[in-house]
């Protein structure tokens, strides 16, 4: 088959988008598509304006804090959290002109959240034709991994953007055979390496498919392995400088609240990503069609294309489960790295069911407000901080069992006071210290780390104390476990210490269930001066 003849064959829907786009002039056209993204625009940013002003909570914090330092710094700075820098360098940028509140933080995700949506009309309609573009365009609108990530000051959402670019540059580079789509790949695939990990598993998945392309390529299969060897080897170049910095994380920070990833883990995210109720309407409208077009026509660019998204997805969940077997790194909000080529294939299969994917993305639309409920806050410290204001000053002490929650705790309390973790005083409160957290925090003895500060005190001085809510049983996480254990350890030797009272906490009541209540905290304070 020609390239011309698969570019035809991958940029219409079985002659309907052709004919419908002879029938509409231009201008119309455009007036029409341009109102019908802007309606969807509207729409999803007002399901998705809930929970903007909710508190931040302690990832939100760590965001907040790596922003916070001078932009040479932020890459230095992320040694110590296990992240790649992109993110935290356009948050910064963006916190200078808009400030630190949850609302000024969170309208960054949530303006990426809405981009998605013309982005995936741009991706759908340039690869499958204007009904997938239609499709993917209402599949980003409603997506409910979208619509969570909105709402929290991280970098999800631009994972999505940049995985919808690189998947339709992709797709264009490495089916159709566009090469002057191979640069979009390069640039928008190094910008995923350097603002996600698991980027580096989206390499993992393109090249596979890449390889997909090169050994079904016929005649062209030099050229394929050619322009695949020049892309990746770009992309490698450009993600270079950040190699010594991510070897260095790999090496020594990890995500201790995280398990082994079962092999249905993997199923699992491909759920949680798109939506439970976009998987039924895909299964039960699109993808037989689907897969009988491929099977009947495997030769054509449309239906490669298919495969090779396919191939990208399963390979990128596939590196990341076998990486999570070696040091457990697994979590369903990171999954959001395979988002744009799973949603351009659903968009693909719904587009080509005919009534049945119009039925099944309608069903999607209508439903996709149900599975995530209202939105609820999943932090209380800035009520803590609240309640404190009166009674903490500047050089009391912090101590936080969850080193996690120190950059929020400094964010809502000022930087006027002493923070310190199990291990001790923190050099800077803005940065959670996941280098060998685990060893770090298992050999720490909180009790001795106080003992001192405690000591300096000098008469009225303060000790606050915040632990994570109890909730750890025997078979929960040595992660969580061991939070509590400090805690305990904590409090039993401030109550024995002689001079020092509790003056106020714990709040709230250790046994609250309700939403957000994240940390309780206790204030010591000293009443007799040291001598």
């Amino acid at each position: 088959m020609s390239r011309v003849a698969a570019v035809a064959d991958l940029s219409t829907t079985d002659g309907v988008d052709a004919e419908e786009a002879a029938a509409v002039p231009d201008g119309r056209r455009l007036a029409t598509t341009l109102a019908g993204l802007a309606g969807l625009v509207v729409v999803s940013a007002l399901r998705r304006l809930e929970g903007q002003k909710f508190p931040l909570w302690s990832d939100e914090g760590i965001s907040l804090g790596i922003a916070s330092h001078r932009l040479a710094d932020i890459p230095t700075v992320l040694r110590l959290d296990g992240s790649p820098p992109s993110y935290y360098l356009l948050l910064h940028g963006w916190t200078r002109w808009w400030g630190d509140s949850a609302t000024a933080v969170r309208s960054l995700s949530l303006l990426l959240a809405l981009a998605a949506i013309p982005v995936s009309y741009w991706a759908g309609k340039s690869l499958f034709g204007r009904r997938a573009g239609w499709m993917a365009a209402v599949l980003a609108a409603t997506s409910p991994y979208l619509t969570l990530h909105s709402r929290e000051a991280r970098m999800y959402t631009l994972v999505v953007v940049l995985s919808l670019v690189a998947a339709a540059a992709f797709t264009h580079g490495f089916v159709l055979r566009e090469r002057r789509w191979l640069p979009a790949f390069v640039a928008s695939t190094a910008l995923l390496v350097h603002t996600h990990n698991w980027g580096v598993f989206f390499v993992v998945g393109t090249a596979t498919a890449a390889a997909w392309c090169a050994v079904t390529a016929g005649p062209q299969r030099r050229a394929q392995v050619v322009d695949s060897a020049i892309a990746f080897v770009a992309v490698g170049a450009l993600c270079l400088p950040w190699m010594a910095v991510l070897v260095d994380q790999v090496a020594h920070t990890g995500a201790p609240w995280s398990r082994r990833p079962a092999i249905g883990a993997m199923v699992v995210a491909l759920g949680s990503v798109l939506g439970g109720v976009a998987v039924a309407a895909v299964v039960l409208a699109g993808l037989v069609p689907l897969a009988r077009a491929v099977r009947r026509q495997p030769a054509l660019g449309e239906h490669r294309g298919a495969v090779a998204l396919a191939v990208v997805v399963l390979a990128t969940l596939g590196a990341a489960w076998s990486a999570s077997q070696v040091e457990p790194a697994w979590s369903p909000r990171y999954t959001g790295v395979v988002l744009g080529p799973l949603l351009l294939l659903v968009a693909l299969a719904l587009a080509r069911a005919g009534r049945a994917g119009v039925v099944g993305v309608a069903v999607v639309a209508v439903l996709s407000m149900v599975p995530l409920g209202r939105a609820v806050p999943k932090s209380n410290v800035e009520t803590v901080a609240q309640q404190v204001a009166g009674v903490v000053r500047p050089g009391d002490v912090v101590m936080s069992t969850q080193m996690e929650q120190v950059p929020l705790l400094r964010h809502e309390l000022g930087p006027n006071l002493r923070y310190a973790d199990p291990t001790g005083l923190v050099d800077d409160p803005r940065v959670a210290d996941w280098r060998d957290a685990f060893d770090r925090l298992s050999a720490a003895d909180p009790a001795a780390v106080l003992a001192p500060l405690v000591e300096g005190l000098a008469e009225g001085g303060h000790v606050m104390v915040v632990c994570p809510r109890p909730s750890a049983t025997p078979d929960d996480l040595a992660w969580y476990r061991l939070m509590d254990s400090h805690c305990e350890a904590v409090h039993d030797a401030l109550s024995r210490t002689p001079g020092l009272t509790r003056v106020l906490g714990p709040f709230p009541d250790p046994s609250s269930a309700g939403p957000g209540v994240s940390v309780v905290a206790s204030v010591y304070e000293r009443s007799v001066a040291p001598r």
